[in-house]
């Protein structure tokens, strides 16, 4: 980009104009690389590349200093209040209890973890060390405007595409991250550009790029549609129009004030705007204000014609400040632990929502980045970042009117990065962007700290420890040990960031069915990096393992068989319960391997059924408002024939958290009707009913106790009912087809199986072989007892899946 106010560039290799470059082109890099592959994890890598980049930088600026003899250092007091808030993250991660290597690594280098704030921090750091200079300046900045435009013409590209061939590439797929993130991005160009466009004298070239730059972010904003970024890029844009307006010259000069006593009045700025420089920030007001007023018409109807509808779940601020409360009470001073909001949400939850579309979703942030941070680093982490907001807040803006850099261009440089900082800094209070988004938070709040070195009357201070042998040894030694432990942060990036790779494709293995690809990728999982995720996963491989085996189309020898189900159980318990040790406060641990129990108990082995109930009542424990859990648990007092208990446990646990829970309901009608109890429970169904006349799971429940009492008609009615309410609900159709062809209305039957089909691919493989039957005249539903309920949609997904009858359980191998 060329700035009319900026000098060229000093020619010649330097380790310091290095050091920028790269730091520059971490950013920019970071911020676009996206490897369209499944195997390869998308957050993983931008990290990745982030601390590779950011450590990179810092050994040439070390290396610099070196050959240099010296250090030169912005004010640093703005600089120590930004490294309290990865102190505080540290300190959350050594005293919380939840575990060094989890608070400081999490499972990919999260963003709320205490490694990702170091690594932000760093970046900032380096932004105020490094640049110093007008052409630096300049060369950054170069740099971010090249990536923003890139990613403009790039999101513009997939949004064109998608509406011609839509099956090619998604109109919401971007290079940034989420598409929230892709309008962070968005509004934070728009408001440096509309900036550049004021405070420097641009090209004609340039502005021309700068306007279509506006023009393209503008769009996007629109159909990303988030009222937050709307206000954000209309703060701007109206702060600089109010500026605009008061330092304007205007346009027919004072003839209008000719015999006027002016009351108070100062001399016009030379480099004061005209009435036509009010465009651009005019125009940014009036279309932000448009869409935030017609967010939910305009902007809904845009996002639905192009295609580009995305969901956008968050806890509200009222369920982060119970979480909060919650994790106060019992860990007030370091928080629950750093990337641990997660844990505390299936703690602390509200049971109600067991009753929204979102019940199976464990969010691992609350409201906002910020806030979140507040729950998990404790009163130190919220101290720490209040500080350090403030702090910044009230330098930043004395600094710029009382002491603003008198050369334009910097003055610029200063004003965008506390501009864009502060933008970024709010998003992080109400939303949770991605790594790259808060990076490039930290990113500018460092440019800003090294601008001010440039104000008035400011003077750089440093040491030149080449003249002074004592220093000099000091720093020297200090420096290298740093430049050392950059090659190991190096490796321990890299190992990370294979051992998420074989993670996430060990993962795809195994649900692909490639058992011996995701049993081999785990391993290599597990071998960079000992997780409890890598352990986990193996676990589930060991069951699948078994599943296998114990599978009737396997035709092995018997007795081989059995010695590699074994060998399956005993590894895959090994690895379950190895999950359970370096994870044991996470539920999905004890899930795991209670599931592997559970299978185990189905051969009869010893003890099995109990130690599942034990890992149940642990992962209870961690996740005690899941309905899910005390259901699992019901199953197995129903395989060990204790069905008074299973019913005590689907009634008064599983269905009171879930009212709507229709696999609970499905099993406590068949436990009722083992139990002899199948007029009593229709009649308490129905009563149930009379109370809830518009909730599906109750109607269907109606119509299971109907069929197993022999009033089919009655069953077909409830069913019917339950459908009319819920269209897609894949169960009522499925077990109104049951009763259908119950009647021998064998036609009714495979409309309702082809209704079920239609509802997703999975679920048109799953009953094509009843409808065959039932083509053929025959009744491919002996006995309704013997079905298994539909799996209902999961949350944020618009197909219903459909889970086929269970095979017989064969023999033991």
């Amino acid at each position: 980009m060329e700035y009319a106010s900026a000098q060229p560039q000093r020619k010649g290799f330097s380790f310091d104009g290095a050091a920028v470059l790269v730091l520059a082109l971490t950013v920019a890099i970071t911020g676009l690389i996206a490897i369209p592959y499944a195997t390869v994890p998308f957050l993983a890598t931008k990290v990745s590349v982030l601390a590779a980049g950011a450590i990179l930088a810092l050994a040439l600026f070390i290396l610099a200093r070196l050959i240099r003899g010296n250090i030169i250092l912005p004010p640093v007091a703005l600089l120590g209040a930004m490294w309290l808030v990865p102190l505080a993250y540290m300190l959350s991660a050594l005293f919380s209890g939840a575990g060094i290597a989890d608070g400081f690594f999490g499972s990919e280098l999260e963003t709320d973890t205490a490694g990702f704030i170091v690594l932000a921090a760093l970046v900032g750091s380096l932004a105020a060390l490094t640049l110093r200079r007008r052409a630096e300046y300049a060369t950054a900045y170069k740099v971010l405007t090249g990536a923003f435009i890139l990613a403009l013409v790039v999101q513009l590209a997939f949004v064109i595409v998608a509406q011609t061939s839509p099956t090619t590439v998604s109109a919401t797929a971007n290079l940034i991250g989420t598409f929230a993130d892709l309008g962070a991005v968005a509004g934070l160009g728009t408001a440096l550009s509309l900036l550049a466009l004021r405070f420097l004298t641009p090209s004609p070239r340039v502005k021309l790029v700068l306007s279509g730059g506006i023009l393209v972010a503008l769009f996007l904003l629109a159909i990303v549609n988030s009222s937050l970024l709307w206000i954000l890029t209309g703060l701007v844009a109206l702060g600089l129009f109010i500026e605009a307006v008061m330092r304007r010259r205007p346009a027919g000069g004072d003839s209008d004030l000719e015999g006027v006593e002016i009351v108070a009045a100062t001399p016009y700025d030379a480099g004061a705007p005209t009435v036509s420089g009010l465009g651009a920030p005019l125009a940014v007001l009036a279309v932000a204000l448009f869409f935030l007023i017609g967010s939910s018409t305009i902007g809904t109807a845009l996002v639905t014609g192009l295609g580009a509808e995305t969901l956008d779940v968050r806890p509200s601020w009222q369920a982060t400040f119970d979480i909060g409360s919650h994790t106060y009470a019992t860990s007030p001073i370091f928080g629950s632990g750093p990337a641990s909001f997660g844990e505390e949400w299936v703690k602390f939850r509200d049971p109600a929502l067991n009753e929204t579309p979102f019940w199976t979703v464990d969010f691992l942030s609350g409201v906002g980045f910020i806030p979140t941070s507040f729950v998990t680093t404790g009163a130190a982490g919220a101290l720490a970042w209040l500080f350090f907001l403030g702090a910044f807040l009230f330098a930043g803006t004395r600094f710029l009117l009382l002491r603003a850099p008198s050369d334009p261009f910097i003055r610029f440089v200063s004003l965008a990065s506390y501009v864009g900082a502060l933008f970024v800094f709010a998003l992080m209070v109400f939303a949770v962007p991605s790594a790259f988004v808060i990076a490039l938070a930290f990113f500018l709040a460092g440019t800003f700290v090294s601008t001010m070195r440039h104000g008035a009357g400011a003077t750089e201070w440093g040491v030149a420890f080449a003249r002074s042998p004592r220093i000099g040894f000091v720093i020297v030694f200090a420096l290298t040990l740093i430049l050392l432990a950059s090659v190991y942060g190096v490796y321990t990036v890299v190992e990370r960031y294979l051992a998420q790779t074989y993670l996430v494709s060990a993962s795809n293995a195994l649900a692909a069915g490639n058992l011996g690809k995701a049993e081999s990728d785990a391993a290599n999982s597990t071998l960079f990096v000992p997780s409890d995720r890598s352990y986990r996963l193996e676990s589930a491989i060991g069951l699948a393992k078994m599943r296998a085996i114990a599978d009737p189309a396997n035709t092995s020898p018997d007795t081989e068989r059995q010695e590699a189900f074994q060998a399956a159980l005993r590894d895959s318990v090994a690895d379950g319960i190895t999950a359970t040790q370096i994870g044991g406060s996470d539920y999905r641990n004890w899930m795991q391997l209670a599931n592997v129990y559970a299978y185990a108990g189905q051969f009869n082995v010893a003890e099995a059924y109990e130690s599942a109930k034990v890992a149940f009542a642990r992962a209870k424990e961690l996740n005690p408002t899941s309905p899910v859990i005390p259901y699992f648990i019901a199953q197995i007092e129903i395989a060990q024939g204790n069905l008074a208990e299973a019913e005590r446990l689907l009634i008064e646990e599983a269905i009171a958290l879930k009212r709507n829970y229709t696999e609970a309901r499905y099993v406590l009608s068949q436990v009722e009707v083992r139990l002899g109890k199948a007029p009593e429970a229709l009649r308490a169904a129905e009563d149930t009913l009379v109370l809830a006349p518009n909730e599906p799971a109750v109607i269907f429940q109606v119509g299971i106790l109907r069929l197993a009492t022999g009033n089919i008609d009655g069953a077909i009615a409830a069913f019917g009912s339950a459908i009319a309410i819920d269209p897609s609900y894949a169960n009522a159709h499925f077990f109104l087809a049951v009763a259908h062809a119950t009647k021998k209305d064998y036609a009714s039957a495979i409309t309702e199986l082809r209704t079920v089909g239609a509802l997703s691919a999975e679920n048109q493989g799953a009953v094509a072989e009843y409808i065959k039957e039932l083509e053929a005249g025959k009744n491919p539903f002996p006995s309704t007892l013997s079905l298994t309920p539909v799996a209902e949609p999961a949350p944020g997904t618009t197909d219903a899946a459909f889970v086929p009858p269970a095979e017989e359980t064969p023999e033991t191998p």
